[in-house]
C-alpha cells in the first residue's frame, strides 16, 4: 500500500523520470534463465575487507563486528603473511570460488517465477545457516509484495506514457492473494493488459 501510494505521488506529480527509487525495477520481478548462476553480491571474496589486527576477509560482513558470536569470522588471510596462506584460508577460499546461484538455492528458490532482481547477501547466509552455499529466504514475502507494487507502478506508467509497454505479472496468484487480496490480483492482471491496449484506443 505505501508503494502503491509512492507510485501514485511520482506519476500525479510527473516525477517518473525525475525521481529514483531502487525499489522499482522494470528489468526485475520476472523468472531468471538457468545459465545465469551469478551470485547476487561480491561476498565470496570480491570485496576484501581488513579488520584493524591486519586480518583479511571475504567482506566486511565476515567480521566479529558484523556476526557477532553466532557463528565463527571467516578470514582468508592477513596483511603480514598473504591471502590463502593456512589450510583453514584455503578451504575457505575453495569453499567460496565453489559457490553459485544453483549450489546455494533450493529448487523452489532456483525456479522461482520472480527470481530476477531477489537479493541476498552471502555472509549472512552464512550466519543464519552456518553454511556459506546455503541461501536465506526470509525475504521471499517482501520480494513478492515488491513485485506487485512494481507491476502497478509500471503499468500505470505506461498507460501514462501511451507507449505500448507493460510489466507482465509473473507473481502465482497462490503467492499474491495472501499479500493483496484476490481482486487486487485481478485488477493487477487487467492493469497488465491495459497498458498493452492504451495506445491502440488513443489511434482510434
Amino acid at each position: 500500500n505505501q508503494m502503491k501510494s509512492f507510485s501514485d505521488y511520482i506519476l500525479e506529480n510527473d516525477l517518473e523520470d525525475e525521481v529514483y527509487c531502487s525499489l522499482y525495477e522494470e528489468r526485475f520481478f520476472k523468472p531468471k534463465p538457468h545459465d545465469d548462476l551469478e551470485l547476487w553480491c561480491g561476498g565470496n571474496g570480491m570485496m576484501l575487507s581488513c579488520d584493524p589486527d591486519g586480518y583479511l576477509y571475504p567482506c566486511i560482513r565476515y567480521m566479529e563486528s558484523s556476526l557477532g558470536d553466532k557463528v565463527p569470522p571467516i578470514r582468508i588471510g592477513h596483511v603480514s603473511t598473504g591471502i590463502g596462506k593456512t589450510p583453514e584460508e584455503v578451504r575457505h577460499i575453495h569453499c567460496m570460488d565453489c559457490v553459485t546461484r544453483r549450489t546455494m538455492s533450493t529448487d523452489e528458490c532456483f525456479d522461482c517465477p520472480i527470481a530476477e532482481g531477489c537479493a541476498w547477501c552471502a555472509a549472512y547466509n552464512y550466519e543464519v545457516t552456518g553454511n556459506i552455499d546455503s541461501r536465506a529466504t526470509f525475504i521471499c514475502p517482501m520480494h513478492k509484495a515488491t513485485a506487485l507494487a512494481n507491476a502497478y507502478f509500471w503499468n500505470m506508467y505506461h498507460i501514462k506514457k501511451r507507449d505500448g509497454g507493460n510489466f507482465t505479472v509473473h507473481v502465482p496468484r497462490e503467492w499474491a492473494v495472501p499479500i493483496v487480496g484476490e481482486e487486487e490480483y485481478e485488477w493487477l492482471l487487467w492493469l497488465s493488459h491495459r497498458a498493452v491496449e492504451t495506445p491502440n484506443e488513443e489511434e482510434r
